[in-house]
C-alpha cells in the first residue's frame, strides 16, 4: 500500500513538473506576442508618418493648382482658357480621388490601431490572469491530492490492526486501487499546466510526510472506533477523488481555452501583418500616383508657359505686320498720286512750252488743290483710325462688363491701348511734319520739273524696284505666318493626345475602384452569413441548457431515492459525525456557490439578450451605413465576450479553492462539536445539485470560449 502511494506521489510530482514546463512555454509565447505588438505599433507610427508626408504633398499640389488656375484666368483669349480649364478640372478630380483614398486609409489605420491594441491587451490580460489563477491553485490542488493519500494510509493501518475484518476490507481495497491506477493514468493523458515553484513542492512534500506520520500515530488510537465504518470512509474518499478529478477537468478546460485564445491571437497577428503589408503597398502606389500627378502638373505648367510666350510673340508679330501693311498702303497711295501728277505735268510740258504764264497760274491752282486733297486724305485716315480706336474701346468695355474677373488684365490692355493711341498721335504729328516737308519739296520739285524730267523717270524706276522688294518681303511674311499656324496646330494635336491618355488613365482608376467595391460587398455578405451561424449556435446553446435542466431533474429523483436509503442507515451515521459536520460546511459553501452561479446564469441570459439586440441593430445599420459601422459593431461584440468570460471563470475557481480549504477546517472542528439535527441530508442534496450546475455552466462557458475565436 505504501509503495502504491509513493508511486502516486511521484506521478503527481511529474504532473506538476509538466505543468511548470507548460507554463514556461505560455510565458515565452506571451513575451513573443508582446514583442510582435511593439513591432506593430512601430509599423503603425511609420504608416502615420507616411500619411502626413502624403498630406503635405497634397497641400503643395493644391497650391500649385491654385496658381495654375490664376494664370489660366489671366489669359485673354477664351479658347486657350477653355483648354486649360479642362486640364485644371481633370487635375482637380484626380486630387479629390487621391484625397479620398488617403482619408480612407487613415480611417482604416486608426480603426485597426484601436481594435488590435484593445483586443490584444484584453486577451493578454485574460491569459495572464488565467495563468496567475493556475499558479495560485497549484498548491491547493496538491494539498487536495495529498489529503486522500493520507486518509488511505490511516485506513490501511487501521485495517492491519483489525484482523477480524481483513477479508471484506481487502476485497474493497482490491476493487478500489486498480480503479485509482486507471484514473491516475487517464489524468496523465488529460492534464494541463499547473504552476508551483520547486521550493513550494518540497515544502508540500515535507508537510505531507509529517501529516502521514501524525495520521499513523492517531490511527492506533482511533482504530477501534472506525472498524465498522471502513467501507463507508472508502466510499467517501472515492467521492472526494471524483471531486478532485472534476476540478482537474475544469482546469484542463480552462487551459484549453487559454491555448485557443493564444492561437487566435497568433492568427490575428499574422492577419494584421498581412494587412499592414497591403497598406504599405497601397501607400507606395499612392506615392507613385502623386509623383505622376506632380509630373503632369509640371508638364502642364511648362506647356502653359511655352504657349503664353508663343502667344505673346505672335501678338507682337501681328502688330508689326499690321503697321507695315498700313505703311505700305500709305506709300502706294502717295506713289500713285505722284505718278498721276507727273503724267499730267509731262503732257502739259509737251503741249505748250509757250504757255508758261498759264502754267504758272495752273501750278498755283494745282498746288492749292493738292494741299486740299492731301489734307482731306489725311483727315479721312485720321477719322478711320479714330473710329477703329473707338470700336476697340467699345469692345474692351463690353469685355469688362461680361468678364469681371479679368479687370486687372483689361486695365493693362487699356493702358497698352492708351500708349498705342499716344504713339499714333505722335506718329500723326510726325506725319504732318513730314507732309509739310513733302509739300515744300513738291513745290521745289515742281519748279525744277521743267529741268529734271529725266531725273523723275529714274526716280520712278527706283520706286518700282522698291515696290517689288516690298512685295517680296510681304510674301515672305505671309509664309512665316503660315508656318506659325502649322506649329500651333501641331501643339493643339499633342495636347489633345495627352488629354485622351489622361482620360484612359482615369477610366482604369474607375475600374479598379469598382472592383474594390465588389470585393467589399462580398465581404459584407460573408459577415451576414457569420451572424446567421452565430444565431444558430445561440439556439443550440438554449437547447443544450434545456437538456441539462432535464438531467438535473433526473438526478434529483435519484438523490431522493438515495436519501431514503440513507434514512435506513442513520445508526451508522452517528459514528461518522465528523464527516457529516464536514459535509455540512461543504453544503453551506455550495449553497453560496449555487446562489452565485444562479446570479451568473441570469447575467449570461441578459448578455445573450444584449447580443441579440446588437445583432439586430447591426442588421438594421448595414442597410443604412457602410463597412465602417460593421467593423465597429463586431469590435463591440469582441470586447464584451472575452471580458465577461474571464470574469466568470476566475470567480468560480477562486470560490472552489476557498471552499476546499474551509471543508478541511470544518473536519477538524467537527471532531469536537457534533450537531444532532438531521439538516445535513437536505444540505448535501443541495450541494450535489449545485455541483451539477457548476459543471453544466462550465461546459456552457467552454462553448462560448470556442465561439470566440470563430468571431
Amino acid at each position: 500500500m505504501k509503495d502504491q502511494e509513493t508511486i502516486k506521489v511521484q506521478d503527481f510530482n511529474e504532473i506538476l513538473k509538466m505543468g511548470q514546463e507548460n507554463i514556461k512555454v505560455l510565458e515565452s509565447d506571451l513575451s513573443e506576442e508582446r514583442e510582435k505588438r511593439q513591432h506593430l505599433t512601430s509599423a503603425f507610427t511609420a504608416i502615420q508618418k507616411s500619411l502626413q508626408v502624403n498630406s503635405e504633398e497634397f497641400q503643395k499640389s493644391k497650391s500649385e493648382l491654385l496658381c495654375l488656375y490664376k494664370e489660366i484666368q489671366s489669359l485673354p483669349r477664351a479658347e486657350g482658357r477653355e483648354q486649360f480649364l479642362v486640364a485644371y478640372n481633370l487635375l482637380l478630380r484626380e486630387n479629390s480621388e487621391l484625397e479620398a483614398k488617403v482619408s480612407k486609409l487613415a480611417q482604416e489605420l486608426e480603426l485597426l490601431k484601436h481594435c488590435s491594441v484593445g483586443d490584444r491587451t484584453a486577451n493578454l490580460m485574460t491569459s495572464e490572469n488565467a495563468c496567475e489563477d493556475l499558479v495560485s491553485k497549484g498548491p491547493l490542488l496538491e494539498v487536495e491530492a495529498v489529503s486522500p493519500s493520507e486518509d488511505r494510509q490511516a485506513l490501511c493501518s487501521e485495517l492491519g490492526e483489525s484482523k477480524q475484518e481483513e477479508t471484506p476490507d481487502e476485497s474493497v481495497k482490491a476493487a478500489t486501487f486498480p480503479r485509482e491506477r486507471q484514473e491516475s493514468q487517464q489524468m496523465r493523458g488529460h492534464e494541463q499546466p499547473l504552476a508551483v515553484e520547486p521550493k513550494e513542492v518540497g515544502r508540500l512534500e515535507e508537510e505531507a510526510s509529517l501529516q502521514s506520520q501524525s495520521c499513523g500515530d492517531s490511527s492506533d488510537d482511533s482504530s477501534t472506533k472506525y472498524l465498522t465504518s471502513g467501507e463507508k470512509t472508502s466510499c467517501q474518499h472515492q467521492g472526494e477523488l471524483r471531486e478532485l478529478r472534476q476540478n482537474l477537468r475544469r482546469l484542463q478546460i480552462l487551459c484549453n481555452s487559454a491555448e485557443k485564445e493564444l492561437r487566435y491571437e497568433r492568427g490575428r497577428s499574422l492577419d494584421l501583418k498581412q494587412h499592414n503589408s497591403l497598406l504599405q503597398e497601397e501607400n507606395i502606389k499612392i506615392k507613385i500616383e502623386l509623383k505622376q500627378a506632380q509630373e503632369k502638373l509640371l508638364e502642364n505648367a511648362r506647356l502653359h508657359s511655352s504657349l503664353t510666350a508663343e502667344w505673346k510673340h505672335c501678338q507682337q508679330k501681328v502688330k508689326e505686320l499690321e503697321l507695315e501693311g498700313l505703311r505700305q498702303t500709305q506709300s502706294l497711295k502717295s506713289q500713285q498720286g505722284l505718278q498721276e501728277k507727273l503724267a499730267r505735268e509731262k503732257s502739259k510740258a509737251a503741249e505748250a512750252q509757250e504757255k508758261i504764264l498759264d502754267l504758272q497760274q495752273k501750278l498755283d491752282h494745282g498746288r492749292q488743290v493738292c494741299l486740299s486733297d492731301v489734307c482731306i486724305f489725311r483727315k479721312k485716315q485720321l477719322e478711320e483710325e479714330i473710329k477703329e480706336a473707338k470700336s476697340i474701346e467699345a469692345r474692351l468695355q463690353q469685355q469688362c462688363q461680361e468678364e469681371q474677373q479679368r479687370r486687372i488684365l483689361l486695365d493693362q490692355d487699356i493702358n497698352e491701348l492708351q500708349t498705342q493711341v499716344r504713339a499714333l498721335q505722335d506718329k500723326e504729328e510726325q506725319q504732318e511734319a513730314v507732309n509739310s516737308q513733302q509739300q515744300e519739296a513738291l513745290r521745289k520739285q515742281l519748279e525744277r520739273e521743267r529741268r529734271k524730267c529725266e531725273e523723275y523717270f529714274k526716280s520712278n524706276q527706283e520706286l518700282s524696284e522698291k515696290l517689288s522688294s516690298l512685295q517680296q518681303e510681304k510674301e515672305a511674311l505671309w509664309q512665316e505666318h503660315g508656318r506659325f499656324l502649322e506649329q500651333l496646330g501641331d501643339h493643339v494635336r499633342n495636347y489633345k493626345d495627352k488629354h485622351h491618355c489622361h482620360k484612359a488613365k482615369l477610366q482604369k482608376v474607375k475600374d479598379r475602384l469598382t472592383h474594390e467595391l465588389e470585393i467589399r460587398n462580398k465581404r459584407i455578405k460573408e459577415l451576414e452569413d457569420e451572424t446567421g451561424k452565430l444565431q444558430q449556435k445561440i439556439e443550440m446553446e438554449k437547447v443544450f441548457q434545456g437538456q441539462i435542466i432535464a438531467q438535473n431533474d433526473i438526478l434529483l429523483l435519484e438523490k431522493r431515492k438515495l436519501l431514503e436509503q440513507v434514512t435506513d442507515q442513520e445508526e451508522l451515521i452517528c459514528s461518522s459525525k465528523c464527516t457529516i459536520s464536514a459535509f455540512q460546511s461543504k453544503a453551506s459553501l455550495l449553497d453560496k456557490e449555487n446562489q452565485q452561479l444562479q446570479e451568473n446564469c441570469l447575467r449570461l441570459m441578459q448578455q445573450i439578450g444584449l447580443l441579440e439586440q446588437i445583432i439586430r441593430s447591426i442588421q438594421i445599420r448595414r442597410e443604412e451605413e457602410t463597412v465602417i459601422t460593421d467593423n465597429a459593431a463586431f469590435e463591440i461584440l469582441k470586447k464584451i465576450l472575452p471580458l465577461q468570460n474571464s470574469s466568470f471563470s476566475g470567480t468560480g475557481f477562486i470560490l472552489s479553492a476557498e471552499n476546499l480549504q474551509e471543508t478541511e477546517l470544518h473536519k477538524w472542528e467537527g471532531a469536537a462539536a457534533i450537531p444532532k439535527s438531521p439538516e445535513p441530508l437536505s444540505r448535501s442534496q443541495d450541494s450535489e445539485s449545485g455541483y451539477i450546475n457548476v459543471t453544466s455552466l462550465k461546459e456552457t462557458h467552454n462553448t462560448q470560449g470556442d465561439q470566440k475565436p470563430e468571431l
